[in-house]
């Protein structure tokens, strides 16, 4: 077993470059993404007994690596280009956070009893999730202090959640397309194709300065400290809100969107966490938890799905920009660059990226109070 802290997480870099290297080559890699990878590997080699179940590197992973990369992303937020998605994918995203709310508050009370004491918090993790992404669903769950065995199984069903959901659409774009009005989605799609391209490369790729490098290490550190410091303001606050706010209001000054490289290293952040949340979990304990998990997780999304569709047809949106916003929300732009690309929707590319990434900045918010207003009803 690899005890000693440095070798450790030498070995977890490894991991992730071995990750990023089976999604570049395995097409069922692709699907499922390398930080459900990177999860898998924590889980499988820490309980064959190559990696222990908990370590000091862990727990500078914890509590420096995951709040800097939630900074990190949001720092790569800019509110302006809602404006470049256009109002109908923005009305449809918005249904679809409301969804996700009414899907993590109903799963949490129909499942209180079989999940337990940390149903509540499962509920504002997957709300976050199925706004934002798997930064939201780490940063809630961090914030609530969620079990860490609870929490490995649940990111496991969430990571896997995108892939069904994404052919589920699919399937109901099919059945539901005959009640909605049409949409104009045609558009260049060479143009499309590059801008998919573009996407895909800003978070495996960058091109950093020594400048860059400089400000985008220091001022993630400035904005934690400072939320350490204004967290007395409001006893009771969680402390990765006040780091959600301000790295918002920081991301929108044109000093700021000018950095390149966030989203890059918040990834590869978040890739560390996956690794070390995977290494908590039991095997025993998730085979236990682990479809009622998945249980849990497709009542969210069935509910998600039921405001989404209906609240389109009322408001008369087109089923392709519902379609879209939802898997934006649910799976995150990447996800909805390939539904949008699959569907041959190229006009939704760039627009369902645009809400996706606004996801990332709102889902937090979403997450906590969807937490807070479950367990109030719960008692």
């Amino acid at each position: 077993m690899i005890q000693d802290p440095v070798a450790l997480m030498a070995f977890m870099f490894g991991l992730i470059a071995f990750s990023r290297w089976l999604e570049r080559t395995v097409p069922a890699v692709q699907q499922i993404s390398s930080a459900v990878v990177c999860t898998l590997l924590g889980i499988a080699l820490s309980n064959a007994g190559l990696m222990p179940h908990a370590s000091p590197a862990y727990d500078g992973v914890n509590t420096y690596a995951i709040p800097y990369s939630i900074v990190l992303v949001i720092l790569a937020s800019d509110l302006r280009d809602l404006r470049r998605a256009g109002r109908s994918i923005v009305l449809c995203f918005l249904l679809a956070a409301v969804g996700s709310f009414a899907g993590g508050l109903v799963a949490g009370l129909l499942f209180a009893d079989v999940l337990g004491p940390e149903t509540w918090k499962l509920s504002g993790q997957f709300a976050g999730a199925f706004v934002g992404g798997g930064m939201n669903f780490v940063a809630v769950g961090r914030g609530l202090e969620t079990e860490a065995s609870i929490f490995a199984a649940a990111s496991v069903a969430d990571n896997l959640s995108t892939v069904p959901w994404m052919l589920a659409q699919v399937g109901l774009f099919g059945l539901l397309a005959r009640f909605y009005r049409a949409g104009a989605v045609t558009v260049d799609p060479e143009e499309a194709e590059r801008e998919s391209a573009r996407i895909r490369d800003a978070w495996s790729h960058a091109d950093l300065s020594v400048t860059e490098m400089a400000v985008l290490a220091g001022l993630p550190l400035l904005i934690l400290w400072l939320s350490t410091q204004l967290a007395p303001l409001l006893p009771g606050f969680p402390l990765v809100l006040w780091q959600t706010t301000l790295a918002l209001i920081v991301a929108q000054l044109p000093i700021v969107r000018t950095l390149k490289g966030a989203t890059v290293l918040s990834y590869f952040a978040l890739h560390l966490f996956f690794v070390v949340i995977g290494t908590s979990a039991v095997i025993s304990e998730l085979a236990t938890s682990g479809l009622m998990l998945f249980a849990y997780m497709l009542t969210i999304i069935a509910v998600h799905a039921l405001i989404v569709y209906t609240g389109g047809w009322l408001l008369r949106r087109d089923l392709a920009t519902s379609t879209i916003a939802s898997q934006a929300a649910v799976g995150g732009p990447g996800s909805a660059l390939a539904l949008s690309m699959s569907m041959k929707w190229p006009s939704l590319v760039t627009p369902g990226i645009i809400v996706g990434i606004f996801g990332y900045a709102i889902g937090n918010y979403i997450g906590f109070a969807c937490a807070y207003v479950t367990r109030a009803l719960l008692g």
